[in-house]
């Protein structure tokens, strides 16, 4: 057979496209944001008094975390969480005074903003663990952030991940969104993830769906 009559492999079929009718609405404490989360995820509305994070300190009983939802038979996880914009400059050495925070150019630039919320949440966490952060960058308006990370996860037995996945190594891809639309010196963060075999297939699509679907409202309008 000739070079040229050699059959080109079949590139694998696409994951279908999630649909809208497949979501339901998740409401922050105080309507303070709106998402979109599939209907199989559980979802668990911070309301307690403790459970929400101070808005002086960032942190409570279940650290930043305002709203969680996700699928633990597939280890799927969506949250959002708030961090004082203030607080979050001043710990990494950054003066805060007079510093004008409307917007997240005015804070410095998208890499290195994404890589100060991700060590803010990376403290909070007990264990260690590698995180890459990529993708930073700002919406036309500055207001919004959007980032990728990319977790290396500590795998005990690596011999059951390649009879499971086909692979010696696991990572968690979390998809970003982080937003100063509240308008109140807080930055308010969507952080969906999921396995990375799992990620490329039609979980992230859905995951992207629910990311571009975070709206936080600014303070001041909620009665």
């Amino acid at each position: 057979m000739a070079a040229d009559d050699v059959a080109e492999a079949t590139p694998p079929p696409s994951p279908p496209t999630p649909s809208l009718r497949d979501f339901k609405p998740g409401v922050g404490p105080d309507d303070y944001f709106e998402v979109l989360v599939p209907k199989r995820f559980f979802t668990l509305r911070r309301s307690a008094k403790g459970d929400l994070p101070d808005e002086s300190t960032g942190t409570g009983r279940r650290g930043a975390t305002l709203f969680s939802s996700g699928d633990l038979s597939k280890a799927e996880i969506v949250g959002v969480e708030r961090f004082p914009t203030r607080l979050l400059l001043e710990e990494n050495g950054m003066s805060s005074e007079n510093q004008d925070l409307s917007s997240f150019p005015k804070l410095g630039q998208p890499q290195a903003i994404a890589n100060l919320i991700n060590q803010r949440r990376e403290r909070d966490k007990p264990g260690m663990s590698v995180t890459k952060v990529d993708g930073a960058e700002y919406s036309a308006d500055g207001m919004e952030l959007t980032f990728r990370l990319k977790t290396e996860i500590d795998v005990q037995k690596p011999e059951m991940l390649m009879e499971t996945y086909g692979v010696d190594r696991l990572f968690r891809i979390t998809l970003a969104k982080a937003s100063l639309a509240a308008k109140d010196d807080n930055i308010l963060a969507i952080f969906a993830s999921a396995l990375e075999p799992d990620f490329y297939g039609a979980d992230g699509e859905t995951l992207k769906i629910v990311v571009d679907s975070f709206k936080v409202k600014e303070k001041s309008t909620i009665s």
